[in-house]
């Protein structure tokens, strides 16, 4: 019982500008960015600015559900429907569309994206340079799709609609425990865990019993290995690199499929020990720059690259390397390398500016405790995002299985 038709006999084009607008003051209406994974978002969230031409005259209306699309990167899913707002304007370059009365938007929305049309899209695109390619109107209204009765697009647009809240919701869920996570070593950091009176110090306020060190009394240090491309690839020791540094939790993120090998004979010293601390030591990024992970072990020999800076604490009897690591992915020590880093294309700091690093030092039994609280948040922001991984593999799964019709609504009330 399901149609194929053009999607010319689902769609048609909506071309209402801002000066077709009587009474509507431009400057109230949102100017809006369309981005292939997050829709259309206000430009300024996108942005940080507004970048679009004083005079929006000419600029597109879109209204809720209506769908727009960019010509020229609709084959990377820049297409979507308008759902976080009732109205806003776009780009005179992009397309709006709005659903015919055989077609429910958000049925529409979610096909419009599925693999089966990017892959229509990009047959279609035409033009020299790769990130130019455009589609017509004509060969977009042309393309085929499945469409099935009205009831049951609803049905299937309301099934992914859910499966998206949820996600949506665990995003929020995420993004909520990295605040309190944040919050929590601002107060940790300098307040402690007993309320103790304060001291003030060359690093600020800190509770009396702490110490300040410098990292250089507390911490040996050593540059990774450097290496020929010749000797990278299959064989050999397994080398950490910069892209394993940044796991959300302190400890480095090996995974084998990260991992790669180095053909070269190196020092003992150059092997990684559980409780080392690692530093970008350079960074195309200048916010990634002296970001810290924990080594915890591994089942074989891991060395590390040039790119990282190795510290290795000189007494674990006083020091806990987990709350070392804690300070240095803290604002308070964060400010202090984008501080210090150079301005540069590739950011860069030294073990001179390591070694010189001041920290604060309690007690090991506080020491012990607040990495224990921290971590405890870690693995909730790790349970919550597996979480968000299996609504995501959910969504794709039942996105293919209701638009080809593998799983069918027809029967089923919802």
């Amino acid at each position: 019982d399901w149609e194929v038709v053009r999607l010319g006999e689902v769609l048609k084009e909506v071309d209402i500008r801002v000066k077709h607008l009587k009474n509507v003051n431009p400057e109230n209406l949102t100017i809006l960015s369309l981005t292939k994974n997050y829709g259309l978002i206000p430009q300024t969230k996108r942005f940080k600015k507004r970048i679009a031409i004083k005079d929006v005259a000419n600029y597109k209306v879109i209204r809720k559900l209506q769908i727009v699309y960019n010509p020229y990167v609709i084959w990377e899913g820049a297409i979507h429907a308008l759902r976080s707002m009732e109205i806003g304007i776009v780009s005179p370059v992009y397309c709006v569309w709005e659903c015919k009365n055989n077609s429910d938007p958000s049925f529409m929305d979610r096909l419009l994206r599925t693999q089966k049309l990017l892959n229509e899209y990009l047959a279609r695109a035409s033009g020299v340079v790769n990130r130019r390619r455009s589609v017509s109107k004509e060969d977009f209204l042309n393309i085929k799709i499945p469409l099935p009765p009205l009831s049951e697009q609803r049905k299937i647009a309301k099934v992914l609609d859910k499966i998206q809240q949820a996600s949506e919701l665990q995003d929020r869920i995420i993004e909520q425990a990295k605040r309190l996570k944040k919050s929590l070593m601002q107060k940790l950091f300098t307040e402690g865990l007993y309320g103790e009176e304060q001291k003030e110090t060359e690093i600020g306020l800190i509770p009396k019993s702490w110490e300040v060190v410098r990292f250089g009394e507390i911490a040996k240090f050593k540059n990774g290995i450097n290496f020929t491309k010749e000797q990278k690839g299959n064989k050999g020791i397994l080398t950490i690199d910069v892209l394993n540094m940044y796991s959300e939790n302190i400890y480095l993120d090996i995974k084998e499929t990260n991992l790669y090998r180095v053909n070269l004979k190196i020092n003992s010293d150059y092997l990684l020990r559980p409780g080392d601390i690692l530093f970008v030591r350079s960074s195309l990024k200048r916010e990634g720059v002296g970001w810290a992970s924990l080594f915890n072990g591994y089942n074989e020999p891991v060395t590390f690259c040039g790119f990282i800076i190795r510290a290795r604490l000189l007494n674990k009897q006083k020091i806990l390397p987990e709350f070392v690591t804690y300070f240095f992915r803290s604002d308070i020590a964060r400010r202090e390398f984008m501080a210090g880093s150079e301005q540069v294309a590739i950011t860069n700091i030294s073990q001179g500016k390591l070694k010189s690093f001041l920290i604060p030092l309690p007690p090991l039994e506080e020491q012990k405790q607040i990495a224990h609280i921290l971590s405890t948040v870690d693995r909730k922001i790790e349970v919550e995002q597996k979480r968000k991984q299996v609504l995501k593999e959910l969504f794709k799964t039942m996105l293919h299985k209701l638009m080809s019709g593998e799983i069918r609504l027809k029967e089923i009330e919802i």
